[in-house]
């Protein structure tokens, strides 16, 4: 599936006769996601000239790349994709997205998933591109020149499942900042899970709450930090939960909107964690408490 004339033809051909009202392949702009670079380290055999094209609206095209392909597991390849979106002739956007193509053991494909999301995109994709995703997946499962992913992940044992991790400092109001204006950086700087789609993976923890989404903080020890955000009501809030084999240990309720004060947070790479509040997003912050997780999974 080269990129070639064809390409052109295509283009031009979806500014004339794209559907209304496609259904995009990136997530909502409210969950927010990180996508995770596939390691510099990892290598693979694979010529990489494998590219798509697909409809996004009328006079929209996206092209898929991929730019690394690595077999995962035994029924799993990971592909990561440079996506660019063209609208008319002119670049608009690009960005890298991370893929999983699960398949049985009769090498059909079964669900494709974009990193750190449980839904299968076969299932709400225009039938156009997932016609173009299946046909892409035939051709690399059928690839016998795949190499296998030797990643180790940092603090996580062959058993352990792979999650996308907020890097520290977490800074409320940066965060709050880079979210409102730039998603992808969002989705990267801040990678969350939405719920109800995610719930198993908080239920693993041990925790029986429905927040709007949450957010897992490296660990300290073996404790892991999680910060549950509640956004569905008028009163918004998040809490600091630090759990250890479906244990809770400790909580902290660390933001709080209620449209008459703003209270946020900050946690440091050292895992204190610093409560601000003020009357609104344009006073400056005044630090009203400070608490730290300790190495036993307290919060003192």
């Amino acid at each position: 599936m080269k990129i070639n004339n064809i390409l052109l033809v295509i283009i031009l051909l979806s500014m004339i006769g794209c559907k209304k009202d496609p259904q995009k392949i990136t997530p909502k702009t409210s969950e927010i996601q990180q996508t995770q670079n596939i390691s510099n380290s990892q290598k693979t055999n694979v010529e990489i000239d494998k590219s798509f094209v697909i409809s996004c609206g009328s006079g929209c095209a996206m092209t898929y790349t991929a730019e690394n392909i690595l077999q995962n597991d035994d029924t799993s390849i990971k592909v990561k994709f440079k996506v660019e979106i063209h609208t008319g002739e002119q670049l608009s956007d690009s960005y890298y997205e991370n893929y999983l193509f699960s398949y049985d053991k009769n090498k059909e494909i079964e669900k494709i998933t974009i990193e750190g999301k449980l839904e299968n995109i076969l299932s709400n994709l225009m039938p156009d591109a997932q016609d173009s995703f299946r046909e892409f997946a035939t051709e690399i499962i059928q690839d016998k020149n795949i190499g296998f992913s030797q990643i180790k992940k940092e603090n996580n044992t062959s058993n352990s499942p792979e999650y996308n991790i907020c890097a520290l400092p977490f800074d409320f109001d940066k965060y709050y900042s880079i979210c409102n204006e730039n998603i992808r950086e969002c989705r990267n700087r801040y990678p969350s899970y939405s719920y109800p789609e995610n719930k198993s993976i908080l239920e693993s923890f041990g925790i029986k709450d429905a927040p709007s989404n949450y957010f897992l903080l490296p660990k300290i020890n073996n404790f892991q930090p999680i910060i549950l955000a509640y956004t569905d009501s008028d009163i918004e809030g998040y809490y600091l939960k630090i759990v250890e084999k479906n244990k809770l240990i400790s909580s902290l309720q660390i933001a709080k909107f209620d449209g008459e004060t703003v209270e946020d947070f900050v946690i440091t790479k050292d895992f204190e964690i610093e409560l601000y509040n003020r009357k609104d997003a344009t006073e400056k912050r005044i630090l009203k408490r400070k608490y730290k997780i300790l190495k036993d999974g307290f919060i003192k």
